[in-house]
């Protein structure tokens, strides 16, 4: 104030007319996250740079590529391996993990294991016995679980008003278990086939948006495209035959999660929240 008043009123409003400005225009960019006559809570530091996570979310199942060889019972050759008209259920998953980063413009790369929830599983597969026409509505069931360990890298895209969106990718291991194979509606088919689990290559492509609703705490939201590899039966049945395996190709499904991540420390820079 002594400045101002040593500077004359009308140099005094030139250079308070130009600090408004100023104000007024880094507050626009997004520096203080709204126009000059919004409120303002006081700044709240940005989240550090490691961090735990928790998701949970919902699992839609595509159909995946069921395959179980039939042979003709008289003279052995093959029919066909096409199971059709396959239900796949959604599921509920869960996940935990740890990761660390480079800020909201950089770079974030996490070591996640994850639950997938039982998916009930019906196909019919082909004739088993052409000649006598048996019946074949819906004669294939089983279960599919899964586990999954994953190392995600993220790129987020920048901090819009405490919104930091992100893409990533993922890559790990599935470790999907198949309960017994049993069969309804043909009589021809009354033993049950043990189920197997499998390790098998799982990948994903991911994107969604983080805010942060505390000094140490974000809400995630996002989208993962998740392929979990395959899966399959054991050869052997509840009568002691062996059997072709069943098959269990493409387990891929389309989530959507919602979690949050609480970081260790404080960056040295600042998040403005305006006062709604």
């Amino acid at each position: 104030m002594h400045i101002l008043a040593k500077l004359g009123a009308p140099a005094a409003l030139v250079v308070l007319t130009g600090v408004l400005a100023t104000s007024a225009a880094a507050a626009d960019l997004g520096y203080g996250g709204g126009s000059v006559k919004d409120q303002y809570i006081p700044p709240m530091p940005a989240v550090g740079n490691c961090y735990v996570r928790a998701d949970v979310g919902y699992s839609g199942s595509a159909d995946p590529d069921v395959s179980w060889p039939i042979t003709d019972a008289g003279t052995g050759e093959f029919i066909t391996d096409h199971v059709r008209n396959i239900d796949f259920d959604d599921t509920w998953f869960g996940e935990g993990g740890i990761g660390c980063g480079s800020g909201s413009r950089g770079f974030r790369g996490e070591v996640v294991v994850g639950y997938h929830g039982e998916r009930d599983y019906s196909g019919e597969p082909g004739l088993w016995y052409p000649a006598a026409a048996p019946v074949e509505a819906d004669p294939l069931h089983t279960t599919i679980t899964s586990y999954t360990l994953m190392v995600n890298g993220y790129k987020d895209l920048g901090n819009f008003r405490g919104f930091t969106p992100y893409v990533g990718a993922g890559v790990g291991i599935a470790y999907n278990i198949v309960d017994d194979v049993y069969f309804t509606g043909n009589p021809a088919l009354v033993n049950q086939i043990h189920g197997d689990s499998d390790l098998a290559l799982a990948w994903s492509l991911m994107a969604g948006v983080g805010y942060q609703i505390s000094p140490r705490t974000v809400i995630d939201v996002g989208y993962r495209y998740l392929d979990l590899g395959k899966a399959n039966s054991e050869r052997s049945d509840s009568a002691g035959f062996v059997n072709p395996r069943v098959n269990f190709d493409d387990l891929v499904s389309h989530e959507v999660k919602v979690g949050l991540r609480y970081h260790f420390g404080a960056g040295d820079c600042c998040v403005y929240e305006p006062v709604k």
